[in-house]
């Protein structure tokens, strides 16, 4: 009877085996998928070794394929798919159904982040925001923050009340972070990774915090650069009014001696007359 059943299980696994072996996909490597390249055509292509002559279903996540989408054609000539023009909403698992055999092909691509500035001014007392925008990635990928103040990256302390963190539309978490009320010990490099089982990304961002009255500080230095012109101007001028009088005086009393020589000599002549 053990032998029996011995049996039995030996020929279950080995159905099981061939089973799962029947169909056969274009992957380089059974059940490892593709990696999508936007903008390039995907094909996805699918065998059955027991029945090639089979008519293969093909399923995205389960569902039946959108028959709408000019994009993805089905070629029953070769049991293939082909998606033209490839973007991130044609990740997903592929599904090829041929009679009571199937397999599951996965389509993913890498993370990829938008670009961020490599630096940014805060004044003291305001928020910074920080973003981690994440293009592409599938699966979606988790995202790490970290802080480098000075020579070395520590995780961002998620656990201070000044930070606050939001999530995408699509439930990536931390896609964004509020860091309220601006102190100068926030000045540091911060780095979002995002990762998701195939590759990752990171984005640095270089948070300068300035004093709240740095604006004023220049304001008030051209102010004190006009005051200290005027005053030299103002002196200036009153050092060069003497000399000008002095010199009206010099010319009034030679104008007045030249009359009264003139007067004399007027005089004179009248004399010897």
């Amino acid at each position: 009877m053990h032998l029996t059943l011995f049996k039995c299980v030996l020929l279950a696994v080995f159905s099981f085996s061939i089973t799962e072996s029947a169909i056969h996909t274009n992957e380089e490597e059974q059940g490892k998928g593709f990696i999508l390249t936007h903008g390039q055509t995907l094909v996805l292509q699918c065998n059955n070794t027991d029945n090639p002559s089979a008519k293969i279903q093909w399923l995205k996540n389960g569902q039946p394929l959108n028959s709408t989408e000019v994009r993805v054609k089905e070629e029953s000539s070769n049991n293939s798919l082909i998606i033209s023009d490839a973007i991130e909403t044609d990740c997903g698992n592929y599904t090829c159904k041929s009679l009571n055999q199937e397999a599951i092909i996965p389509v993913r691509s890498i993370v990829k982040i938008a670009p961020v500035d490599s630096s940014r001014n805060v004044v003291q007392n305001q928020n910074i925001i920080l973003l981690c925008n994440i293009t592409q990635g599938t699966p979606l990928p988790t995202i790490q923050w970290f802080k480098r103040p000075n020579e070395e990256d520590e995780p961002l302390n998620m656990s201070d009340p000044r930070i606050s963190v939001k999530t995408d539309h699509r439930g990536i978490e931390g896609t964004e972070i509020i860091i309220s009320d601006a102190q100068f010990d926030d000045r540091a490099k911060y780095t979002c990774i995002a990762t998701n089982e195939i590759s990752s990304a990171n984005a640095t961002i270089l948070v300068r915090v300035k004093d709240k009255y740095a604006a004023l500080w220049p304001f008030l230095g051209i102010c004190a650069e006009v005051a200290v012109l005027c005053t030299i101007i103002f002196i200036y001028e009153k050092r060069r009014q003497k000399p000008d009088f002095d010199e009206s005086e010099t010319e009034h009393n030679t104008e007045n001696k030249s009359v009264a020589d003139q007067d004399e000599k007027n005089r004179d002549v009248r004399h010897r007359k």
